[in-house]
């Protein structure tokens, strides 16, 4: 029985398993890491974050002053349109492989056209939104400094 068996045969049958089960295990425990690889969003990211920072800015008006509400309003709509802007660079830095460096210098001038939001109540939130979207399309990890090297010129 063994006699029929060649060795190239043998040898081709013992790299198709080990590729299979190579393939298999990356598959099956680094999954989202080879998903920010490729920069491919994974299913269920945070994306939702912004919505979450502007529902939370819109919950806190009540009505009874209506220049509070404005002034909410008015915070929501930068809120917005700095995530917009954030997400939009993130993702094109994402498909050009951009430096760390230049993208936090990057995202630094970006904060830097919205100077109320660095001491605004809602900093945190934003720094978690540029962090999550970082990793998502960029595949990069901030930590504080870098968050805070953002903020820094604003």
């Amino acid at each position: 029985m063994f006699s029929n068996i060649s060795w190239l045969e043998y040898l081709t049958f013992i790299t198709v398993s080990a590729l299979l089960y190579y393939v298999f295990v990356l598959f099956t425990f680094y999954r989202h890491d080879l998903l920010q690889i490729t920069k491919m969003p994974a299913p269920g990211n945070a994306s939702n974050s912004t919505d979450a920072s502007v529902n939370q800015s819109y919950s806190l008006s009540n009505g009874k002053d209506p220049g509070l509400k404005t002034a909410e309003t008015n915070q929501s709509q930068i809120i917005q349109s700095f995530t917009d802007e954030v997400a939009a660079y993130l993702e094109e830095a994402g498909k050009n492989n951009v430096a760390k460096a230049d993208l936090l210098f990057s995202l630094g001038g970006i904060a830097n056209k919205y100077p109320s939001l660095t001491q605004s109540e809602f900093k945190e939130s934003l720094d978690q939104f540029i962090k999550i979207q970082t990793e998502t399309y960029c595949a990069m990890f901030l930590n504080e400094e870098d968050l805070n090297n953002v903020w820094r010129d604003s």
